[in-house]
């Protein structure tokens, strides 16, 4: 008869965007003694580096019938695990490293699907006519968005809007700036963006 790999499931939780595991679960896992866990990971020979980036010290609440404690636990990434428990030998360890490893695999996945963004919706349009496309493309160099453009639409840019309205007769000022016109400004104004046109005009 071949013995299950644990009746325990590894506990592996999401922490500021990290797959993280804690020695109390570790512990109960692998069917060892929380004290014994903890004596490992202050034991562990690896440069304090290492050790600050994968290991965090943090206390854990109990309970024993009616009584609660606060016990010191110790929260690890998943390289922090593996650090840990290569020192761990005997019959079954192997497959338990096996287990929690692919564990630590589906929620580095889980979340690295959370992180990223949604797919952008490409539109339906009538078909026999011909439309371009305009992406917008996010930091991440993922596609955030998709825009149909007709044939007789174009993209330009706010000053090249403003010029293409002055050649075509129209005045672009701003409120402030007209405020202050006098009357004689004004009609200036006017005689200009008509010498314009008339000048930018195809007829």
């Amino acid at each position: 008869m071949i013995d299950p790999i644990s009746a325990v499931i590894p506990e592996i939780i999401i922490h500021n965007d990290h797959a993280v595991t804690t020695s109390i679960a570790v512990a109960n896992f692998f069917g060892k003694q929380h004290k014994h866990v903890l004596e490992k990971i202050r034991a562990l020979d690896c440069p304090p580096s290492f050790t600050t980036a994968n290991f965090s010290a943090i206390v854990v609440t109990t309970q024993a019938g009616f009584d609660k404690r606060e016990i010191e636990a110790f929260e690890m990434t998943k390289n922090g695990f593996i650090f840990l428990v290569m020192g761990f030998t005997g019959k079954k360890a192997a497959a338990f490293k096996e287990a929690y490893i692919a564990e630590f695999d589906r929620m580095e996945a889980e979340l690295a699907k959370r992180s990223q963004p949604p797919a952008p919706v490409i539109p339906v349009f009538p078909a026999g006519k011909e439309f371009s496309y305009v992406t917008n493309v996010g930091a991440n160099g993922a596609p955030t968005s998709i825009t149909i453009l007709r044939n007789d639409q174009l993209i330009t840019s706010m000053s090249d809007c403003v010029e293409m309205l002055r050649r075509t007769g129209f005045v672009v000022i701003t409120w402030e700036v007209m405020s202050k016109l006098t009357t004689a400004e004004t009609a200036q104004l006017w005689m200009d963006a008509k010498k314009q046109y008339v000048r930018n005009s195809p007829f």
